[in-house]
């Protein structure tokens, strides 16, 4: 995640959201408390000493209310059972060619077609990305699966809810192909942008609060990243008593 790539910074506003970068290196030192999610990339390196604890760290953040996203996971410079909850999943890497299809799951339940990640998205707009997986997963534990390749048991985004927040897990490139500028017949940069805004604003709490800020790492940088939905961003409760929205 470039913060001088115009193409993602661009496709980030477009959606009332705001991003600040940091480096991955800067994970261990950077304060969380203030906001509402953290967006990492699998493929960068988080543990840069032997005191780094990427899982106990995110995990403390979801427990008071945050939400987590990562993307590629298993694939980069840390293994899966260093993220949290890593250890009940296994994952596949398919790139190259990578996985154009994706099928969001069919349910008349709460999950999967219903799921408040899905809201708004279809199966084209999340397929033809040119690469829109890099992999699947094969092992998913007691995540729900939101999405797949179309086959039983590739799972390519899943869900948990942990304390007050949630644990969201993709191995769709969404940063690469928003970075990209590109887009599909079908409408795939607004999909992706409104798949990130639907993971920003998830909240365990009904209703959600009306400001959010979010934390992002990945790509070579990391950066922070809030809904802009009024003049300024606002840290995750700098102020009590706050409208909510359902």
């Amino acid at each position: 995640m470039d913060g001088s790539n115009t193409n993602l910074t661009n496709a980030i506003t477009g959606v009332a959201l705001q991003a600040v970068f940091v480096a991955p290196s800067g994970f261990a030192a950077t304060d969380l408390a203030g906001f509402d999610a953290v967006w990492l990339d699998g493929f960068s390196k988080y543990h840069w000493s032997s005191g780094d604890d990427l899982s106990a760290k995110l995990g403390t953040f979801m427990a008071a209310g945050g939400n987590v996203f990562v993307q590629n996971p298993g694939f980069g410079s840390e293994e899966l059972a260093l993220y949290p909850l890593g250890a009940q999943l296994a994952a596949s890497f398919t790139y190259p060619p990578g996985i154009e299809g994706i099928s969001i799951v069919d349910t008349t339940g709460p999950l999967g077609a219903n799921h408040a990640i899905n809201q708004g998205l279809v199966d084209a707009g999340l397929s033809d990305w040119d690469v829109s997986a890099y992999g699947y997963f094969t092992s998913i534990g007691a995540f729900t699966g939101l999405t797949d390749t179309g086959t039983a048991g590739q799972w390519i985004t899943i869900a948990s809810q942990v304390g007050s927040g949630y644990l969201v897990y993709t191995q769709q490139g969404v940063s690469q192909f928003l970075g990209t500028g590109s887009d599909t017949g079908a409408g795939g940069r607004d999909q992706a942008a409104r798949f990130l805004s639907n993971v920003v604003t998830l909240s365990a709490a009904a209703p959600e609060p009306s400001i959010v800020s979010l934390v992002l790492f990945g790509l070579g940088l990391t950066g922070l990243l809030g809904a802009k939905r009024h003049e300024r961003v606002t840290p995750r409760g700098a102020r009590p008593g706050l409208p909510v929205r359902p």
